[in-house]
C-alpha cells in the first residue's frame, strides 16, 4: 500500500465483477462508437492484416514491434498478435494474461528479470508443466528488412538461446540491436509495468530528468548531461587540487620567509662557535695546568698525615693495657659485693619468716577469744528461744482447739465436687458442638485461602496473556523504528483527532493460534505497518502534521464508509466444505481486532478468503485443479493461484513463509476466556464460602453464651471448694506447727552447757602467750645479725664505686686517643682522597685537552695559537663569556632548517610549473562544459517547457492545475525536474511525491507526464500497465479522452495501454487498436468469432448509408 493513498476498501469478489462489467461495456462502447461516426470505421484491409500477418510498415515509426508470438510462456500455450501503431488498448479480465504480454516485451528485448518486480529466474516463466518456451518480437526496421528477435527458454537449465533473423546471436548482442532502435525498456518513462508503477512517484527528481532526457532526447541529451557530471565532477577535482597546491606555495613561501633571517644568523653563529671551540681547548690546557699544581701540593701534605698518624697509633698500646688492669679490679670488687648482697637477703627472709610467725600466735590467739565470745552470746540466745518457743505452742494450741471439725469441712467439700460433676456434663455438649463449629469454620477459610491463591494466579495469567500489546510494540521497534516513532506521536497527539486513529494494524490485531501466527503475517505483511483513520478529516491531518510538517514516511490510510461493512466480505465456501479440502480456517477466522480493523484487511488483504491448514499432505493438485481457490497458505508456505475464467488453467506459484517477527506475542482468546470464566466461578465459590462462615460464626456466638452461663456457674462452686481446701490446709499447717514448737522446746532443753568450752579455751590462750615470748626473743637477736651484713655491704659499695672512677677515667683517656687517632686516619684518608681526584681530573683535562687538539684542521692552527698563547685561565673565561655572548645573540638554529629552507624552494619552483598546467586544463573543462551545456541547455530548457505546457493543458482539462520545472543547480549531477501538481482548489501547487498524493492521484500525474512526452519521444513504443487503477471516474475518462487525442496523432510512437477494466462510452479514435484478450484452451467453444463480427459491423455500415 502507498504511504500516502486514501484506502478505499473493495472486496475481490466485487473487483471480478467490476471486470466482467468493464468488459462488457467496452464491447458494447466498441459497437456503439461503430455506429456514431462514419470516421471511425476502421479498414477492413488494416483489420484483416492485423489479425493475419505483418501490418504494412508503411505508418508505423522506426523501432515499433509489428508482431508478438510466445509459446509456452506463463499463461500462453501459444499466442501471435500484431499490435497497431499508435494506440494500443490490451483488456481483459484478471489472470488471462495481460501483464505476461508485458513480460514477454521486456523479457524478449533482452532485459533482465528483476526489471519486471517478478519472478527471479527466467525459468519461472515457461509455463506449467513445460520444459521450453519461446517469445518472438519483430520490430520495424524503416532502414531495410524488419527485424525479428526470439527468446528460446530452458526451464531445466534456467538458460536462454538468443536469435536474431534466425542467427544465433549473445545476449549482448541482442541488447546492442535493440539500442539501435532507441529502445528503452529499463526507463520507466517509456516502460511502465504493473509491479513498478509505484516507483515512477518514487523517483528522484534528478533520476526523473535523466530518464526523461534518455526517453526524449535520446542518448546523445543524456550523454552530454552525464560528460557534463563528469567534467564538472572533474573541475571540482581539478580545482580543489589547484587551491591546494596554491596553498601549498603560499605556505612554503610564507616559512621560507619567516627562516630566511634565522639561515643568516645561522652562519654568524657558526663563526662565532668556532672560536669558541678554540677557547674551551686552552681552558683545558690551563685547567690542567692548575690541577697539576695542586697534585704537587697534596703530594706532600698526603705524607705528613700519614707519618702523624702512624705515631699516635703507637703511643695507643700502653694506655689500654692500664684501662684493662682498672676495669678487671672494678670486676673483682663487684663480685665481692654480689656474694655480700646475697647473705644479706637471705638474713632479710629468714627475718620476715619469723615476724610472720609471730603475727600467726597473734592470730590464733584472736580467733581463740573470739570462739569465747560467741560461746557467751550463744547461752544468751538459748535462753530467749525456749521462751519464744513456749510462746508459739501456747498460740498453736488456742487455734487448733477452736478450728471447726474436719469432717464437715470434707462434707461439703464432696457436695460441692458433685454439683461441679453435675455442671461439667451440662457444659460438654455445648463445648463439643462449639469445637465443631470452629472446625467447620477452619475448613472453610482454609478452602477460601485456596480459591483465593487460585484466582491470584489465573489473573497473573490473563495480565501476561494481556500484556501482549506492548510486546508487540517493542518487536515493531526492533523491526520498524519510525512506525514506533509515528505510534508514539500519535498517542501523545490523540487530542488532534475527531475520531479514533488506530495504531499500526500489528498492534490492533491478534493471532488467536499462536501457530498460525508466520503464516498470517506472510499474508498480510504489507499491511501491519499502517495506520487506520476512520475519517478523511482525520487522515488530511495525520498526513499534514506529521508526513508534511515533520517530513516523516509511514503508510496511513482511511477506508470508505462502504468498505467497512463486514456483512460483503463472506468466504467463498463453509467452514465444512472447507474442512474437506484439508483446510481448518480462514485467516479472518484466526484473526481478531476492531471491526474496522479487520474490515480493512478483508478489504485489502482478503483474509477472508486466503484457508490456512497445518497438515503436510494437502492434495495441492486437486486444490490447483478445483479452480475454487486463488490464494492458501500452511505453515511453512504461501501458494498462489491465478485462474482463467475461461480455461480453468491455473498457474501456482509458491513462496517460503518467513518467521514472524511482529504477531508473535499474539495470545490465545480460547484460552483468556476459560481463564476468565474459572476467575468467576471461583470468586462465586468463594462469596458463597465467605457467607457460610458467616452463618457458622452466627452459630457458634449462640452456643458461646451459654457455655458462658455454665462456666460462671464453674467459677463459683470452684472458689467455695478452693475455700474449704484452703481451710483444712490451715488447719493441718496448725497442727503440724503445733507438734513442730514442742519438739524444738525439747531439743533447746535438751543441748549441753558451754562452761567446759569456755575453760577450754582459756588453756589455749596461756599457751599461746608463752609461745609468742620465745618467738620475739628470737627475732631480736635476727636483728641485730641483719645490721651487721648491712654494714659490710656498704663498705664494700664504696670500694666498687672508686674503682670504677678509676676505671672510667682510665677509659675516658683511652677513647680520647682513640678519636685524636681516628681524626688522624680521616685526614690521611681526605688528603689521599684528594691527592688521587685531583690525579685523575689532571689526567682528564691533558687527555680530553690533546684530544680536542688533534680534532683541529691545519688551518686552524695559526688562529687557534693566537688565541690562547701566554693567556691565563680567568683570562681565557673571560675571553669564553664574551664569545658565548655573542652565542647568545645569535639564537641556535637546527642545521635541518637550512635543509628544509632549500627543499622549499625546489618545492615551490615545481609547484608552480604544476599549478600553470592544471590551470590550464580548468580552462580546457571550463571551454568543454560551455561548449556542452549551451546546446544542451537549449534543448533542456525547451524540452521541459514543452513537456510542461502539454502538462498544465492536460490539467487543466480535468480542473486541475499541474507545471514541470527545471531544477538548475551549480553541480550538474543535482540538476533535476520538479512535477508539482494541485488537485483541489484550496491546494497550493505542490511536488509530486509517492507519500505526498494519493495512489490516484500519483497514477493521473504519472499518465499525464507520459502523454505530455508523447509528441517529443524519440522512443520507439512505449508501454504503461494499469496505470488507471485507483482513478476515480471522472479522472480516468479524462485522462482517456487525452491519451487517445495525444497518442493517436500521426508520426507518434506506438502506445501500449494495459487495464483490465474500462468505463463505458470512452472515447474511440480510428487509430485505436483495442487487444481484448481471451486466453483459454476451449477459445473456439466460449468466444465469438471477431471475423464474423466485423463482417456483420461492415454489412450493417452499409444499410445504413
Amino acid at each position: 500500500m502507498d504511504p500516502r493513498a486514501k484506502g478505499e476498501g473493495s472486496s475481490s469478489k466485487r473487483r471480478r465483477n467490476d471486470a466482467e462489467d468493464a468488459q462488457q461495456e467496452a464491447s458494447q462502447s466498441y459497437s456503439q462508437n461503430q455506429s456514431q461516426s462514419q470516421s471511425h470505421v476502421v479498414s477492413r484491409n488494416r483489420i484483416h492484416s492485423a489479425l493475419h500477418g505483418i501490418p504494412d510498415k508503411t505508418e508505423y515509426q522506426h523501432g515499433s514491434i509489428l508482431r508478438v508470438s510466445m509459446k509456452s510462456f506463463v499463461t500462453y500455450e501459444s499466442c501471435t498478435f500484431s499490435p497497431g501503431p499508435n494506440l494500443n488498448m490490451i483488456i481483459g479480465p484478471n489472470g488471462t494474461g495481460k501483464s505476461t504480454i508485458v513480460c514477454a516485451l521486456a523479457l524478449g528485448l533482452g532485459w533482465n528479470t528483476n526489471l519486471l518486480g517478478r519472478a527471479k529466474d527466467i525459468s519461472e516463466f515457461v509455463k506449467h508443466g513445460s520444459d521450453k518456451g519461446w517469445i518472438e518480437i519483430v520490430l520495424c526496421n524503416k532502414n531495410g528488412s524488419n527485424v525479428t528477435i526470439k527468446r528460446n527458454i530452458n526451464k531445466n537449465n534456467n538458460h536462454s538461446i538468443w536469435k536474431i533473423n534466425g542467427e544465433n546471436k549473445t545476449q549482448k548482442e541482442v541488447a546492442a540491436k535493440v539500442q539501435s532502435f532507441n529502445i528503452q525498456v529499463d526507463n520507466l518513462c517509456q516502460f511502465l509495468p504493473q509491479d513498478r508503477v509505484s516507483e515512477f512517484a518514487q523517483m528522484s527528481p534528478q533520476e526523473l530528468l535523466k530518464e526523461t532526457e534518455r526517453a526524449i532526447g535520446g542518448e546523445e541529451m543524456l550523454n552530454a548531461h552525464q560528460k557534463m557530471v563528469e567534467l564538472w565532477n572533474e573541475y571540482k577535482i581539478a580545482a580543489a587540487s589547484v587551491k591546494g597546491d596554491l596553498d601549498a606555495i603560499a605556505s612554503n613561501e610564507r616559512q621560507n620567509g619567516i627562516i630566511e633571517k634565522d639561515v643568516i644568523r645561522f652562519q654568524q653563529r657558526a663563526a662565532v662557535l668556532r672560536r669558541v671551540r678554540f677557547i674551551d681547548i686552552w681552558i683545558l690546557y690551563a685547567k690542567y695546568g692548575l690541577a697539576k699544581e695542586e697534585y704537587d701540593r697534596l703530594k706532600g701534605e698526603r705524607r705528613h698525615l700519614f707519618l702523624r698518624f702512624k705515631a699516635m697509633e703507637g703511643a695507643s698500646g700502653p694506655m689500654q693495657e692500664k684501662k684493662l688492669q682498672a676495669e678487671e679490679h672494678e670486676k673483682n670488687l663487684q663480685d665481692q659485693k654480689n656474694k655480700l648482697d646475697q647473705l644479706y637477703q637471705r638474713a632479710v627472709r629468714t627475718l620476715k619468716a619469723k615476724g610472720a610467725e609471730i603475727e600467726t600466735t597473734e592470730g590464733q590467739g584472736e580467733e581463740l577469744r573470739n570462739d569465747q565470745e560467741r560461746l557467751r552470746i550463744k547461752g544468751q540466745t538459748r535462753e530467749k528461744l525456749i521462751a519464744n518457743t513456749r510462746r508459739k505452742l501456747a498460740a498453736c494450741k488456742e487455734i487448733v482447739d477452736g478450728a471447726p471439725s474436719e469432717d464437715g469441712i470434707n462434707t461439703e467439700k464432696a457436695e460441692v465436687d458433685q454439683q461441679l460433676r453435675a455442671l461439667f456434663e451440662e457444659s460438654r455438649e455445648t463445648k463439643d458442638t462449639i469445637a465443631t463449629l470452629q472446625s467447620q469454620q477452619a475448613s472453610i477459610v482454609d478452602d477460601c485461602r485456596k480459591l483465593n491463591a487460585e484466582i491470584i494466579q489465573k489473573r497473573k495469567t490473563i495480565d501476561e496473556l494481556e500484556d501482549t500489546k506492548n510486546r508487540k510494540l517493542q518487536a515493531l521497534k526492533n523491526v520498524d523504528n519510525d512506525v514506533y516513532e509515528a505510534t508514539m506521536w500519535l498517542r501523545e497527539n490523540r487530542g488532534l483527532f475527531k475520531h479514533h486513529v488506530y495504531d499500526p494494524i500489528c498492534l490492533e490485531i491478534n493471532i488467536k493460534n499462536k501457530k498460525y501466527a508466520d503464516a498470517v503475517e506472510s499474508n498480510i505483511r504489507n499491511h501491519l505497518r499502517t495506520f487506520v483513520c476512520q475519517t478523511r478529516g482525520d487522515y488530511d491531518i495525520f498526513t499534514a502534521e506529521y508526513l508534511d510538517r515533520m517530513k516523516k514516511r509511514v503508510n496511513i490510510m482511511a477506508p470508505d464508509e462502504r468498505s467497512l461493512d463486514m456483512e460483503q466480505y463472506q468466504p467463498p465456501m463453509s467452514h465444512q466444505e472447507l474442512r474437506d479440502w484439508g483446510f481448518q480456517s480462514y485467516i479472518l477466522d484466526e484473526v481478531e481486532g476492531p471491526p474496522t480493523v479487520m474490515a480493512v484487511l478483508c478489504a485489502k488483504a482478503g483474509i477472508h478468503q486466503i484457508p490456512l491448514s497445518d497438515r503436510k499432505d494437502l492434495d495441492s493438485k486437486a486444490i490447483r485443479d478445483s479452480g475454487r481457490f486463488k490464494k492458501y497458505a500452511t505453515l511453512t508456505n504461501v501458494f498462489n493461484l491465478a485462474t482463467s475464467r475461461h480455461t480453468k488453467e491455473v498457474l501456482e506459484t509458491s513462496s517460503q513463509i518467513r518467521p514472524a517477527q511482529i504477531l508473535t506475542a499474539s495470545f490465545d482468546p480460547v484460552q483468556r476466556e476459560k481463564l476468565g470464566k474459572r476467575v468467576d466461578e471461583l470468586r462465586g465459590v468463594l462469596n458463597e464460602r465467605e457467607g457460610n462462615i458467616k452463618n457458622l460464626h452466627a452459630e457458634e456466638s449462640r452456643f458461646r453464651k451459654v457455655f458462658a452461663e455454665f462456666s460462671e456457674k464453674e467459677g463459683a462452686l470452684r472458689r467455695r471448694k478452693e475455700d474449704l481446701t484452703s481451710t483444712l490446709r490451715r488447719i493441718h499447717k496448725q497442727k503440724i506447727e503445733l507438734d513442730n514448737a514442742k519438739k524444738e522446746l525439747q531439743r533447746k532443753l535438751d543441748e549441753p552447757s558451754s562452761e567446759a568450752e569456755e575453760a577450754r579455751i582459756q588453756e589455749l590462750l596461756k599457751r599461746l602467750a608463752t609461745k609468742r615470748c620465745k618467738l620475739a626473743v628470737e627475732y631480736v637477736e635476727l636483728m641485730k645479725e641483719n645490721q651487721r651484713l648491712v654494714t659490710r655491704v656498704t663498705l664494700s659499695t664504696l670500694s666498687r664505686l672508686q674503682a670504677h672512677a678509676v676505671a672510667k677515667a682510665m677509659n675516658d683517656e683511652w677513647s680520647a686517643a682513640q678519636e685524636e687517632l681516628e681524626r688522624a686516619e680521616a685526614d690521611y684518608t681526605a688528603a689521599n682522597d684528594a691527592y688521587e681526584k685531583v690525579k685523575d681530573e689532571a689526567r682528564v683535562l691533558l687527555d680530553q685537552a690533546k684530544t680536542e687538539y688533534a680534532t683541529l684542521q691545519p688551518e686552524d692552527l695559526d688562529e687557534f695559537k693566537s688565541i690562547g698563547t701566554g693567556i691565563s685561565l680567568m683570562a681565557l673565561e673571560d675571553m669564553l663569556a664574551g664569545e658565548q655572548a655573542k652565542v647568545a645573540l645569535h639564537y641556535q638554529t637546527h642545521p635541518s632548517v637550512i635543509e628544509k629552507y632549500e627543499r622549499r624552494l625546489e618545492e615551490i619552483k615545481a609547484a608552480k610549473k604544476t599549478v600553470e598546467a592544471k590551470e590550464k586544463r580548468l580552462k580546457k573543462i571550463e571551454a568543454d562544459i560551455a561548449a556542452i551545456r549551451g546546446p544542451w541547455y537549449s534543448k533542456i530548457s525547451q524540452l521541459v517547457n514543452d513537456i510542461s505546457e502539454s502538462f498544465s493543458a492536460s490539467f487543466q482539462k480535468i480542473g486541475c492545475a499541474g507545471e514541470i520545472k527545471l531544477g538548475e543547480q551549480e553541480d550538474y549531477d543535482k540538476w533535476s525536474i520538479d512535477i508539482l501538481v494541485k488537485f483541489r482548489d484550496s491546494e497550493k501547487l505542490q511536488k509530486l511525491t509517492g507519500q505526498r498524493q494519493s495512489g490516484g492521484e500519483r497514477s493521473v500525474s504519472t499518465i499525464m507526464y507520459l502523454m505530455a512526452m508523447q509528441s517529443l519521444s524519440k522512443v520507439s513504443f512505449r508501454v504503461v500497465d494499469e496505470i488507471n487503477q485507483g482513478m476515480d471516474p471522472r479522472n480516468e475518462r479524462l485522462v482517456h479522452s487525452q491519451l487517445v487525442e495525444k497518442a493517436c496523432k500521426p508520426n507518434t510512437a506506438q502506445y501500449f495501454l494495459i487495464t483490465p477494466k474500462l468505463l463505458p462510452n470512452l472515447e474511440y479514435h480510428e487509430r485505436m487498436k483495442v487487444l481484448c484478450i481471451y486466453n483459454g484452451e476451449w477459445l473456439e467453444e466460449g468466444v465469438m468469432k471477431w471475423n464474423k463480427y466485423i463482417d456483420n459491423q461492415q454489412r450493417a455500415k452499409k444499410q445504413r448509408l
